[in-house]
């Protein structure tokens, strides 16, 4: 499916590999806006990174969950672009 969107002509495609959580989304748009409030698409792969980043190393994890213990809440993310 992410192929698909590159081949229709999008610059940048995330994608998972199975059913996700929002907790990564919601810090992916907090990323992918600049200072003015605006979108800035460019920043695609960035922004997947450190919303990734922040899950993975235990920083935006609730209570509940062990960092070493749950990948399947960080590791399904991909970005399909240049």
């Amino acid at each position: 499916m992410t192929a698909a969107f590159q081949l229709a002509g999008f610059p940048h495609v995330v994608g998972t590999l199975w059913e996700i959580d929002d907790q990564i989304a919601d810090a992916f748009y907090t990323n992918l806006t600049t200072d003015e409030g605006t979108l800035d698409v460019s920043r695609a792969a960035y922004a997947l990174h450190q919303s990734v980043r922040g899950v993975r190393d235990g920083h935006d994890l609730s209570g509940q969950y062990d960092r070493t213990q749950t990948p399947f809440l960080w590791a399904a993310y991909l970005h399909v672009g240049a």
